[in-house]
């Protein structure tokens, strides 16, 4: 935003105090009780558009830059960046827009290194593959192990280990 953008915004708002205000005053109620209320709305409706007015003041005198800043403190976790970030968001800011851009080619780059890593990986095991059928051609006592199932094997290399004392 630049400055003539904020003094639009303090000019709305005080537009919207001012409005209120007059109409107000342009009620005509017919009880007195009615009638003492009416005067304490519209006094504090003065009072707040009173105050507003010399806030707007003071800020637009002591305005030295274009831009309106806001420093934000607080605790840990109490939600400074997610309030920082939502604003970005809305106002559509151009550095967090080239952020964004820059963090989507960031995941394309990685997602295409990934995915030529799986490639390579699931080349390496068809080529694991096709040395184990190869072995298994050659060598036919593989095959029946195969056929009776690792379940059996497993318990014949346990059972081995046992007897040569390794477990």
């Amino acid at each position: 935003m630049n400055k003539d953008e904020i003094k639009a915004k303090y000019d709305e708002v005080g537009g919207v105090l001012q409005k209120s205000l007059d109409e107000a005053k342009s009620v005509h109620l017919s009880g007195d009780e009615e009638q003492g209320e009416l005067k304490d709305i519209i006094a504090t409706l003065e009072e707040i558009n009173d105050n507003f007015q010399k806030e707007i003041a003071k800020l637009q005198s002591s305005s030295e830059w274009d831009k309106f800043c806001i420093a934000f403190f607080g605790e840990t976790n109490a939600g400074k960046s997610t309030i920082i970030e939502s604003l970005r968001i809305i106002y559509d800011e151009e550095t967090r827009q080239i952020e964004m851009m820059k963090q989507k080619q960031d995941g394309v780059a990685l997602l295409s290194k990934h995915t030529d890593n799986y490639n390579a990986l699931l080349n390496e095991l068809k080529e694991l593959n096709r040395y184990i059928d190869e072995k298994e051609k050659k060598f036919p006592l593989v095959n029946t192990l195969k056929s009776i199932g690792f379940v059996v094997l497993g318990f014949a290399i346990a059972f081995v280990l046992s007897i040569a004392g390794l477990i």
